[in-house]
Formats: C-alpha cells, sequence, structure tokens
C-alpha cells in the first residue's frame, strides 16, 4: 500500500484518526472565536462611526482654525477659535441614534427638540423679514412724501405763474417760474417712476401676506410645544399637519437683496438686543445669535444645566466700528471659544 493510500485509509473499526477530528474541531473553535472578534470589531467601529457622525461641523472649523492661532491672527480673522486646552462642546441632542429603535410613536424630548430647531428658524426668518418690510416702508413712505412735497410745490408755481409780466417782482420772472415747473414736473415724473422699478408696492404686500401667515404659524407651534405631551397633538397627527407648513415657510421665504440683509442683521444686533433673548430662557434665544444646547461646561452641580451661548455671528456683528477700530489698532484680544464668550 503506498503512502497515500495509508493516509486516506480509515479502519472502519477504530474509526476516523482521532487526531485529525481534534484538528478539525480545532479549526471550527478557532473560526468561532474569529466571528466573536469580528462582531466585537464591528460593535466597536460602529461605536466610533455613531461618536464621529455625532460632532458637530464647529469642530471641523475648530481644526481648520488651530493654524490661524498659531500664526498669531487677531479676533477679528478668527472665529471662535479653540486653544490648546480647548475642549468641544457637549451637545445636548446631537446624536442622531438618541431615538431608540423600537419607536413607539410616542413624543420625547428629541422628537420635540427636532421641532423647536425648526421653529428657531421660522422666527429668523420673521424677525428678519419684518425689519425689511420695515425698511422697504420707510423708504417707500419718504419718495411717496417726495412726490407730494413737490406736487404741492408745483401747484403753488402754477398759480404764481398767472402774474403778468407788467406786475412781475423781477426781471424775467415768467422765465424763472416756467424752469421751477418743468423741474418739479421732471422730478415727479423721475421719482414716480423710480419708485415703479423699485416695486416698492408688490414687495410690501407679498411680505405682508408671508409675514402674516407666518407669525399665526409660529404662535401655533410654540403653544403646540410648550404644552404636556399629553395635552398637545399626538405625534403623527402632528407631523402630518404642520410639516407641510414648516416646509412651505422655510423653503419660500421672501429673497432679500446681501446689502439689506446685512443691514437688517446689523439694526437687530446692534438697536434691538432685547429681541435676541425676550425672557431669558435657552429656548427662545434667536438663532443664529445663540447657538445649539449643549451642557454648561461652567456649571459646578451634579446635574448640569443646558445652555446655549452667543455664537461667532453675533460677536461679530454686535461690534460697532469704534470696536473694529480699536481692534485693528491694538491687536487680537484674547481668544473666546464657547465656554467664554458670552459676556
Amino acid at each position: 500500500m503506498s503512502d497515500e493510500e495509508k493516509d486516506k485509509f480509515v479502519d472502519t473499526e477504530l474509526g476516523p484518526d482521532p487526531l485529525k477530528s481534534d484538528k478539525k474541531d480545532d479549526k471550527k473553535d478557532d473560526k468561532k472565536d474569529d466571528k466573536k472578534d469580528d462582531k466585537e470589531l464591528d460593535s466597536i467601529l460602529i461605536k466610533e462611526i455613531k461618536q464621529n457622525i455625532s460632532r458637530n461641523s464647529l469642530e471641523i472649523a475648530d481644526l481648520k482654525n488651530i493654524k490661524h492661532i498659531s500664526s498669531g491672527v487677531s479676533e477679528d480673522s478668527n472665529p471662535i477659535t479653540p486653544r490648546d486646552d480647548f475642549k468641544h462642546p457637549e451637545y445636548v441632542f446631537a446624536n442622531i441614534f438618541n431615538e431608540p429603535l423600537d419607536d413607539t410613536g410616542e413624543w420625547s424630548d428629541l422628537k420635540r427638540y427636532r421641532f423647536l430647531k425648526c421653529l428657531w428658524k421660522l422666527k429668523y426668518n420673521r424677525v428678519v423679514s419684518s425689519f425689511y418690510l420695515n425698511n422697504l416702508t420707510n423708504s417707500e413712505h419718504r419718495w411717496s412724501w417726495m412726490i407730494i412735497m413737490i406736487s404741492t410745490l408745483t401747484s403753488g408755481l402754477t398759480v404764481a405763474n398767472n402774474v403778468e409780466e407788467d406786475n412781475a417782482p423781477v426781471k424775467n420772472y415768467n422765465t424763472y417760474i416756467n424752469i421751477f415747473l418743468t423741474v418739479s414736473s421732471m422730478s415727479t415724473s423721475l421719482i414716480a417712476a423710480w419708485i415703479k422699478k423699485q416695486m416698492f408696492v408688490e414687495k410690501i404686500n407679498e411680505i405682508h401676506k408671508y409675514l402674516y401667515e407666518l407669525n399665526a404659524l409660529c404662535e401655533d407651534l410654540e403653544i403646540q410645544l410648550s404644552l404636556l405631551n399629553t395635552d398637545r397633538l399626538t405625534y403623527k397627527e402632528f407631523k402630518e399637519k404642520y410639516i407641510p407648513q414648516l416646509t412651505k415657510y422655510l423653503t419660500t421665504n421672501p429673497i432679500i437683496p446681501p446689502e439689506e440683509w446685512k443691514a437688517c442683521i446689523r439694526e437687530i444686533t446692534m438697536d434691538y438686543p432685547e429681541i435676541l433673548n425676550i425672557d431669558d430662557s435657552e429656548d427662545n434665544k434667536m438663532w443664529p445669535w445663540y447657538g445649539d444646547l449643549i451642557v454648561d461646561p461652567n456649571s459646578e452641580d451634579e446635574n448640569k444645566t443646558h445652555v446655549r451661548y452667543p455664537t461667532s455671528f453675533y460677536r461679530k456683528l454686535k461690534k460697532s466700528k469704534k470696536d473694529k477700530l480699536r481692534s485693528s489698532c491694538c491687536g487680537g484680544g484674547k481668544v473666546k471659544t464657547v465656554y467664554n464668550n458670552n459676556n
């Protein structure tokens, strides 16, 4: 019998070679251990992916701005850039996996928070559109008042034009009157054409209608979200009723020119700061002047409160021309972060 036949030979009485069977069992055990290790690795990877997804985009911006700190860039050219000992804020509802998979369809803190963020954006559209409408109305009133004044002056000059040349108080009296009448008539026509070109009336009517409906939606949402979970509409009914309206008023807001938008934002920040924080509650602070809900890093209480600190958007806009000049002359001050820029 050859060597190969001896290896393949199995004694029917003794059965298969016990050493070979042990080797097979060992291989099976090794495969099971490998599967367990793979599962553990998968769970670790999933956790890391969850943690990475839950981080805010602010983290990326901070990493990009670290180079500016080492180069000594002033505060004006550097938003909330972290120091070496900077710790990223702990967001309360940043993790998209917070909601359990076996969702019962009932209200939860996370679901309320998601709709609250939509309400923040609606309020932002409302306040900016309100100031833009006010500026448009003031401009339209100013130009309309100029037309009224010029028209009144033209009527008076028309009466003065009836004076005979012999009774004229000055030489070439009628010539001067005719020149004034021509200039006033041309000015009236030009101003009327300017008002029509700027479409003041159409814009005012459009924004007024938008604000009327938007204000009703904001107040309705605010009342619903302020009620207890058992008192407000069910989550399913709430979604069916309000999600189409949220989509409508977040996508069809009036188009504001960049210069007008910045003027409105600066006016709100500089002259009406009380609008941004009406009742000193975290829910009612105006976005984007105030950021997302984070766990207060300055609180010494075990049950740390949730706060919303001012953002770099707020800090940049609240600086007057005097502050900007002082900053450019004296250089950058202390680098501010989300933990210490609430002053």
